[in-house]
């Protein structure tokens, strides 16, 4: 018999990336709390597992795992920012070309050497770590006070060190202040990080002019922990949405006082995950930082903890653990816009290569009477410091979308320009992500800020060919692009070859409903979409997006809306109308009230007129940007 737990939900919840599984708890044990919390459907086949190992793999979900006494005592240690790991003191990332640095801790030898973020590390005691993988690092790691000699590529030279092994701690929050500059590196959510972030820009605040919050690497932690940070850059509000399983949502509010005025931005990368990216997106939502880097990892649901002590407050569960720990996902969560950065992400305001994210972003914290140039992407404007390098000035004018404003001073009153005339004017050269052949197209600002965000794909040559009509395999290869999102498997289509270009992308919209076959289990991939075709299958991008956009198409569906608006879809097919609805309606507020549908107004669209490329980037860009998901 199910046993009620809701009242965990309130106590444990927390977001946090995977921990392998073991086994100890009974499977049936598991199932009684998964039917009770469980985010998503469970698998029938889950039902007959044998084991936990079996169960966990069969729910097919990496954040819903067990962990046994010793594992989830280390896990908890890992999280708080108390493990004790011995090795060289570097947070990395593994690439194809060797063990990416993205930081050097304090207390450890590589540090001590002078390694520094962006280095490569390529070879280990003589053996090659190109490429890196996790079996590679874990050579830097052995006994305390053992040596290990690597081997480091920079700007095209390598250079060998011999380091120490010894313990190292990294601390969740570390604090440099450069010049009137306050760089906060923030590595884990713990329980109290929100807090001691708060603690730390209050206390600092009078001797910095910006502050830099560094989220890359953080796979996350406490929600909690996250909504205090947030708190203390934004003040009270809500900036953070937890929709449960049936649809349920709780809105988890800050109370706090801003503990600063003074202008953000925010360092991310793949591996920001979970609250960090709730951090990022909130901030993004609000117009209150900068982000700059790479795309997040595009974890968007959120997990509790179900332990020993948990338990103990419930008759019945008491002795279900003994030390032992179970993470369930119990929600889906959304950032402060309503946005969800599940699968997708959070794509940051100047989207910036790894190697040079952490410069570009020192790079706008210069002061206003020394710049030459100055970035408004939102309503802040960030002063870039004259002594920035020409490498780092090409990468920030690279990430400028059209709707970046630049203003350039030759020691007098600063002048609106554009990224080409200061680039000049810099005497740089920048490798531009805008496409040649736009220039003529009425949406060629929207079209140029997909391709500034690497969401839209030319022909390899700079031309996007924007008069071309857009078949149905090309419109899912977009959208994969624009949600982050592949398929592996096999095909769910008789005539979509999953070895083809389009195959994954095609198979991704299909397994998450975004777009259906056209029947006789046939997707007809190379066939031209219509306008409602198109408008239906960005309806449902929209609500994938945004908790407020699917709760109207519930609205929408339950009959309400007005006779005028039933007459202004006349025209279009019945399976179209909801989507027309969201976009037409239920984005009005995101497009500023204007009337405006994506790329033209509902009244000038043309249903059965076919789609062209140029008005599905148009219509992708609107639905971003009016969902402040895109500047």
């Amino acid at each position: 018999m199910k046993k009620h737990l809701s009242r965990l939900l309130a106590l444990i919840l927390a977001l946090f990336l995977l921990v392998a599984p073991a086994s100890a708890l009974t499977v049936d044990q598991a199932l009684e709390l998964l039917e009770e919390l469980y985010y998503y459907d469970i698998p029938d086949e889950a039902y007959e597992a044998e084991t936990l190992d079996e169960l966990m793999a069969l729910l097919e979900d990496p954040y819903t795992t067990y962990m046994t006494a010793e594992e989830y005592e280390a896990f908890l240690k890992l999280l708080e920012g108390d493990s004790n790991v011995v090795g060289i003191g570097v947070s990395c990332r593994y690439t194809e070309e060797g063990i990416l640095v993205l930081d050097t801790i304090s207390g450890g030898s590589a540090r001590q050497a002078g390694l520094k973020a962006g280095d490569l590390i390529v070879e280990i005691d003589g053996q090659s770590c190109v490429p890196a993988n996790e079996e590679n690092a874990g050579r830097l790691t052995g006994a305390e006070g053992t040596q290990v000699t690597i081997t480091v590529l920079r700007d095209g030279q390598t250079s060998q060190y011999t380091l120490t092994r010894r313990p190292v701690v990294e601390p969740n929050l570390e604090l440099n202040i450069q010049g009137r500059v306050g760089y906060i590196d923030c590595n884990s959510f713990g329980q109290n990080t929100g807090r001691e972030f708060a603690k730390l820009v209050k206390d600092n605040d009078g001797q910095v002019d910006i502050w830099v919050v560094d989220l890359r690497g953080n796979g996350g932690g406490y929600t909690k922990a996250a909504v205090d940070l947030l708190g203390a850059l934004m003040g009270p509000g809500y900036h953070l949405y937890f929709e449960a399983a049936g649809g349920a949502v709780e809105a988890q509010p800050s109370l706090d006082r801003a503990a600063t005025a003074k202008p953000v931005i925010v360092l991310t990368d793949g591996s920001s995950a979970s609250a960090s990216e709730l951090t990022a997106g909130s901030l993004r939502d609000g117009d209150r930082g900068l982000l700059v880097g790479g795309r997040t990892y595009g974890k968007g649901v959120a997990q509790i903890i179900l332990d020993q002590e948990a338990l103990s407050r419930l008759p019945g569960y008491e002795d279900y653990f003994q030390g032992d720990g179970l993470k369930v996902t119990v929600y889906r969560f959304y950032t402060e816009g309503a946005n969800s950065p599940d699968r997708t992400g959070v794509i940051p305001t100047l989207l910036v290569d790894d190697e040079d994210a952490a410069a570009v972003a020192l790079a706008l914290c210069g002061s206003q009477k020394d710049a030459r140039l100055c970035v408004m992407v939102g309503a802040t404007p960030y002063y870039v410091d004259p002594n920035a390098g020409t490498d780092t000035l090409a990468a920030l004018l690279a990430a400028l979308p059209p709707q970046a404003t630049l203003f350039y001073s030759d020691g007098g009153d600063f002048e609106q320009t554009t990224v080409t005339e200061a680039a000049d004017k810099l005497g740089v050269s920048y490798h531009s992500r805008w496409f040649t052949d736009v220039g003529d197209s009425r949406y060629a600002a929207a079209i140029n800020a997909m391709g500034t965000y690497k969401l839209l794909q030319g022909d390899g040559r700079g031309h996007f060919s924007p008069k071309d009509g857009l078949t149905r395999a090309e419109l899912c290869t977009m959208l994969a692009n624009v949600l982050n999102v592949s398929y592996r498997g096999e095909s769910l289509f008789n005539d979509v070859d999953q070895a083809a270009w389009y195959g994954p992308a095609v198979n991704a919209m299909a397994y998450l409903g975004i777009v259906e076959g056209v029947g006789g289990g046939r997707f007809n991939p190379g066939g031209a979409l219509t306008q409602e075709e198109f408008h239906t299958i960005l309806g449902r991008v929209a609500r994938f997006f945004n908790l407020q956009l699917d709760a109207f198409a519930d609205w929408v569906e339950e009959g309400n809306l007005t006779l005028g608006q039933r007459a202004a879809l006349n025209g279009y097919s019945d399976w179209a109308r909801n989507s027309m609805a969201v976009l037409a309606w239920g984005l009005e507020d995101a497009l500023n009230g204007t009337g405006d549908l994506l790329f033209a107004s509902l009244k000038d669209l043309s249903p059965k007129a076919p789609m062209l490329r140029e008005e599905a980037a148009a219509g992708m860009y609107a639905v971003l940007s009016g969902l402040e998901i895109l500047p």
